[in-house]
């Protein structure tokens, strides 16, 4: 552009112009069925609706699936998105699955009537400049805007929480977070708070003195010792018991804590990172969560987006992981096996995904139709004819009848090969068990 034309209806885009993506909110709110009154907004992360806890507007309407509907801010209006629900969503009469609005409108859910109220003004999401984060990486707005975030967050000692579905990388952006900080030099301690049992999640955080219960043989720091001058990254936080939630509160609060069985008062100088796939706004409305350890916890609250919601971060992804697994800086994803990584929904995320172009890498590159199945055995997609018949349906239509078919297909097998057990069967995979517990939930409930 010459200098002359920088003046009037045409000129440079300024940079913070460049890193600004507008988008269209609303406001959800129930005017009929059992949750008449509740309220809840749209953003750029995304509204989850339906009757599971992991929830953004949780319902209680029985004809409502689990997670039935999603509705998300796009720059031309509110994409509203079918999750496969049993019962469907309708807009006005008409059975939809994926469509924008943009205006007003009113949803129905089984028995529950939403509507959805645009914002008059735009949303200003800011995204960063940067390609990755640490290790992770994406050219997804929604995840460059999580970038942006965190780069802030990195600046501050505030206390951070990542909530996200199972293996959308939670972890990392939570390590990368302590790298870009000015406690980088410190130590990165992780706790995963699903792992501990009730009895002993005191004991793991703050420590015990010796004798302070049976089997206590000595004197042990606890995380909050050990991570002192660096982060602590309580991950899966939603599984904290509450009767042991005080007592993080208060550490939070007040930066020193009692070890188990001692009178000394012990100072910290800690940054918390928590991070859970589960809903803690939900969950505090249904009394499962503290609502001042939420607050306490969500000083920069992150929502993390689920890979299915970023489909131009696939192939980046699998680039980045084959280039990792094989040690081949130039490594290429095929035309192939990008036809496939684009083609799958990806349930347990960029985890699966990784797990998926490992095994690619591990078994020489092999026909990447044999990669969905545990140990490239041949897979549910045998043969050329594996995508037959669904080039005559909507895009979103025939993405959920092939992820039904892997579900129902290999899911039940790897469980059954794993002689019954769901934990086994997720290490196999290569899922989260909370992820497998919930996908097999989800099959008895649509059987």
């Amino acid at each position: 552009m010459h200098e002359h034309e920088e003046s009037g209806a045409t000129r440079k885009a300024t940079t913070s112009e460049l890193l600004t993506v507008k988008l269209v909110g609303a406001e959800v709110v129930v005017t009929k069925g059992p949750d008449i009154g509740l309220k809840a907004t749209v953003g750029p992360m995304g509204l989850l609706v339906g009757t599971g806890s992991g929830c953004d507007l949780g319902l209680t309407d029985r004809l409502v699936s689990r997670r039935h509907v999603e509705l998300r801010a796009e720059p031309d209006g509110v994409r509203v998105t079918d999750l496969g629900s049993l019962n469907g969503t309708r807009l006005g009469s008409v059975r939809v699955r994926d469509v924008v609005l943009g205006e007003s409108a009113t949803l129905v859910l089984g028995d529950t009537t939403l509507r959805v109220e645009l914002s008059k003004s735009h949303l200003d999401m800011t995204v960063s400049a940067r390609r990755s984060f640490g290790d992770a990486i994406a050219e997804s707005p929604a995840m460059r805007h999580v970038f942006e975030l965190l780069e802030k967050a990195a600046k501050n000692d505030v206390t951070v929480l990542l909530e996200g579905e199972s293996g959308t990388g939670k972890d990392v952006l939570a390590l990368a977070l302590h790298q870009e900080s000015a406690r980088k030099d410190g130590p990165f301690v992780v706790v995963d708070c699903g792992a501990i049992s009730e009895g002993l999640v005191e004991s793991e955080l703050f420590g015990h003195e010796k004798g302070a219960f049976t089997g206590a043989v000595g004197t042990r720091p606890g995380a909050f010792e050990q991570a002192d001058g660096g982060t602590l990254f309580l991950d899966e936080i939603g599984e904290l018991p509450l009767e042991a939630q005080p007592k993080l509160l208060r550490a939070l609060e007040n930066r020193s804590f009692r070890r188990v069985g001692g009178a000394q008062v012990i100072k910290v100088n800690v940054r918390v990172v928590a991070a859970t796939n589960r809903k803690l706004r939900e969950m505090v409305r249904r009394k499962e969560f503290r609502e001042d350890l939420f607050y306490r916890l969500a000083v920069v609250h992150v929502s993390v987006p689920r890979l299915a919601d970023r489909p131009e971060d696939v192939l980046p992804l699998a680039e980045a992981f084959l280039r990792r697994a094989t040690g081949d800086a130039q490594a290429k994803v095929s035309e192939e096996l990008a036809r496939l990584l684009r083609s799958y929904g990806w349930p347990g995320n960029a985890r699966e995904l990784r797990n998926v172009v490992e095994r690619f890498a591990t078994f020489d590159r092999a026909d990447p139709k044999l990669l969905f199945e545990p140990g490239g055995t041949p897979s549910i997609l045998p043969g050329s004819n594996v995508f037959e018949g669904l080039e005559a349906l909507p895009y979103h239509e025939s993405k959920r009848r092939l992820m039904d078919r892997f579900h129902r297909e290999v899911l039940p097998k790897v469980v059954e090969r794993a002689s019954g057990s769901v934990p086994k069967a997720a290490e196999i995979l290569g899922l989260p068990r909370q992820s497998l517990y919930r996908m097999l939930g989800q099959l008895k409930d649509e059987d």
